[in-house]
């Protein structure tokens, strides 16, 4: 039993956003004495590898940025609020982050923490989904940057560029019962290593992660690949396992060992076709080889 995987890198298409922007409201100063200011915050800001809008052609993943789409930014853990991404074109890899805010101003030289789309990241209920509601893109696609802050006018506050880097690599599966496709209901991935993440939260300056398998069930039984955003917090080898439940109801296995390659660092677009087997109780059951596995 063999599987093939084909691991590449989310790559870019030449685009950009046009800065067509709204004319912004006004900004209101707090009273006097009040302990807060009300400022502006810009950052021009590109998909390095990584946003939750998805194009998939082929085997190149391409990310872009969506109109109104949210960012929040932090400051030494703190939450400072919220920007707003401004663009236009045909899948613009670049745009720009613009929103108000009141508190405590950022002053030059500090250091801001973006993160798409917010503080507590869940790999759990996936539905195998690249795009649409529920699916990768909409919902488990996670990504952040750091900028500094290089100029202040007044009440107006701008950055270095941002430069979005993904928090987990994305998957597509296929499974397949000796030389035929196999309708699943759902399936589980779990890493021997624990090592898989089904929850990140960011805790003041510092993140947390819960470990454990996850579900993928799609909505309803299917034979076409199924895609899954898996985070995976080691840098060395490691082995998934799959435990897959059939349309009509029959569990299969198979594991498939990761080369430490593929899990460096996070923004891999890795494919495979996964042979599964029937389990006969034995550990060795469903076994699949790393033959032909290329990078």
């Amino acid at each position: 039993m063999k599987a093939r995987f084909l691991m590449i890198p989310m790559l870019l298409v030449a685009a950009s956003c046009q800065q067509e922007l709204d004319t912004p409201d006004p900004i209101v100063k707090p009273e006097e004495g009040s302990g807060a200011q009300t400022f502006s915050l810009t950052i021009q800001a590109s998909k390095g590898t990584e946003t939750r809008a998805l194009d998939l052609d082929g085997n190149t993943l391409t990310p872009y940025w969506k109109n109104n789409d949210v960012v929040n930014v932090y400051k030494n853990g703190s939450f400072l609020g919220t920007i707003t991404v401004q663009c236009t074109g045909e899948k613009p890899t670049t745009a720009t982050l613009t929103g108000t805010m009141t508190g405590t101003m950022p002053a030059k030289d500090d250091v801001l923490t973006l993160l798409i789309p917010r503080e507590t990241w869940n790999y759990t209920q996936q539905t195998g989904a690249l795009t649409g509601t529920g699916s990768i893109e909409d919902t488990f696609d996670y990504a952040t940057a750091t900028v500094t802050v290089d100029a202040i006018d007044e009440d107006s506050v701008t950055t270095t560029a941002a430069d979005f880097r993904n928090e987990q690599s994305i998957y597509r599966f296929s499974f397949k019962n000796g030389s035929n496709a196999l309708s699943v209901k759902d399936f589980t991935v779990s890493a021997v290593g624990g090592n898989l993440v089904q929850s990140r939260t960011l805790s003041g300056s510092d993140w947390t992660s819960v470990k454990g398998a996850l579900v993928v069930k799609p909505v309803a039984a299917t034979t076409d690949p199924l895609y899954v955003s898996l985070r995976n917090e080691t840098t060395a080898d490691d082995t998934y396992s799959f435990v897959v439940t059939s349309d009509n109801n029959a569990l299969y296995m198979a594991t498939k060992t990761i080369p430490a390659a593929a899990l460096a660092t996070p923004g891999k677009f890795v494919s495979g076709t996964i042979t599964v087997t029937q389990p006969d109780f034995s550990p060795s059951s469903g076994e699949i080889s790393n033959e032909d596995l290329v990078l």
